[in-house]
């Protein structure tokens, strides 16, 4: 899809790029609560939300340093008060790491359980960046090799992140050029909203770029309830396409990502979503398209709306050289989410992060760099295909073989067992307790023959 830039509507891209900015928070463009692009002649009431989320601190972040005290000003000729020792900076303290329930071998590799940063990145090579966030990971695109990691199969809400899925799920049976005729209910979709009036004709194309650039939760349920088996049946082939690519972290219960009950996915699971979508040609191109005008509309009043354009609120996408895209997401339950990719020199990555209230663009960027400058010289420490071929015996890997790293998140540690665990006989004691068991047998079959002898002498 080409970058449409119409003339003569400088007043539209200024009123557009106003909305792109209520919804940047952090630098991160998120799907926020807002209105439409345009102001209808009859606004719709903002509908009551379906599903109440409580706001709480993101686990296994940094915990916000107390303000600062207010400085008071002396008066005229008062006698000035000492200057203050300085005190040492206290150490940054974090949130409690989030509960990880991975299975004794987590999809993607046995390191992935963790819930702290794991990494495998040999003597000379700087550590990757860290996000402030709950859980994030950082892979090779092409290969599905996992270079760093943090709490990557953390269930947590994914916000507009989710509709990285349903385009995924809906592309294939939605026809662009068809057209949609938006509903009552499209036109009061809860939160972001690109702005369909009901009874309008909208082609699914410009509903798709809605959708991705612009995070439209109208769109988002017009393109779900149009797809074969409505909304119920494209939340359950979102959940199967999610099962079978091996995101099995992902619960869709809302095509648009917002907060609903059961609702969730993972760091990990965001990846491999995001990056099997950019593996289609036409998602590529919505999600790398800075602008595209959006259909009018007639208002039941009668008042016309003329096109306008939707400016893509990715300022990753739109800022970080080579960026590809992909989405961004915020809801009050999932806090900050995000997909990101980004191509330079012939090498892709790409890299998700869930839960942050201070994670921007610049953060994911530094990263990007990182993998950029020393991607190539790092061990994996998992995998993006849940079935990689299988290595011939005798044959090294490509990459260099480095123990992985994990740095656990400060929580409180146990050193005991894990409940339902038994420990393992050592060789020698397994070989005791081989000829221990090979004598007990020996003495029952020479007992059970005297004991038959005596019988018989008996009977004779």
């Amino acid at each position: 899809m080409t970058h449409h830039r119409t003339p003569g509507r400088r007043t539209r891209r200024a009123a557009a790029a106003a909305l792109g900015a209520t919804l940047t928070l952090g630098g991160v463009a998120q799907a926020a609560p807002a209105t439409t692009s345009r102001a209808p002649a009859a606004p719709t009431p903002a509908p009551t939300p379906t599903f109440a989320v409580t706001r709480t601190p993101c686990a296994g972040t940094r915990v916000p340093p107390p303000p600062a005290p207010p400085t008071r000003r002396g008066r005229a000729g008062a006698t000035a008060s000492p200057t203050p020792t300085p005190t040492a900076t206290p150490s940054p303290s974090y949130y409690p790491a989030p509960v990880v329930r991975a299975g004794e071998h987590p999809v993607g590799g046995d390191q992935l359980g963790t819930s702290g940063i794991v990494t495998a990145v040999p003597a000379g090579v700087p550590q990757p960046p860290q996000l402030d966030a709950t859980s994030y990971v950082l892979a090779d695109q092409q290969t599905g090799t996992i270079l760093a990691a943090k709490a990557p199969h953390a269930h947590l809400y994914p916000a507009s992140t989710l509709k990285t899925l349903t385009a995924l799920t809906v592309m294939p049976q939605l026809d662009p050029k068809r057209v949609v005729t938006a509903t009552a209910s499209d036109q009061a979709a809860e939160g972001t909203r690109v702005g369909m009036v009901a009874g309008n004709p909208y082609p699914v194309h410009q509903l798709y770029g809605a959708l991705l650039m612009q995070s439209a939760n109208d769109a988002a349920y017009a393109l779900a309830r149009s797809a074969p088996g409505g909304v119920a049946g494209t939340l359950q082939r979102m959940n199967a396409t999610a099962a079978g690519l091996g995101a099995r972290d992902t619960v869709a219960v809302d095509p648009s990502g917002l907060d609903a009950q059961g609702q969730r996915s993972s760091a990990y699971d965001l990846v491999v979503i995001g990056r099997a979508a950019m593996q289609r040609k036409d998602f590529r191109s919505y999600v790398g398209t800075r602008e595209m005008p959006f259909p009018g509309a007639k208002q039941p009043d009668g008042t016309v709306v003329t096109p306008y354009a939707v400016p893509n609120l990715n300022h990753f996408f739109m800022n970080y050289p080579g960026a590809t895209g992909v989405k961004t997401g915020y809801t009050t339950g999932a806090h900050r989410t995000f997909i990101g990719s980004a191509t330079r020199g012939g090498r892709s990555y790409v890299v998700s992060f869930m839960c942050s209230d201070t994670a921007d663009w610049h953060h994911v960027a530094a990263m990007m760099d990182w993998a950029f400058a020393h991607g190539t010289k790092v061990s994996g420490v998992g995998t993006l295909d849940t079935t990689p071929p299988a290595t011939p015996t005798g044959t090294p890997s490509a990459s260099p073989s480095v123990p992985p790293t994990v740095t656990p998140v400060p929580a409180p540690t146990s050193s005991s067992p894990t409940a339902g665990q038994t420990s393992q006989p050592t060789g020698v004691a397994r070989a005791l307790q081989t000829w221990w068991g090979a004598g007990v047998l020996a003495v029952l079959v020479l007992a059970a023959g005297a004991l038959l002898t005596r019988r018989l002498g008996r009977k004779r």
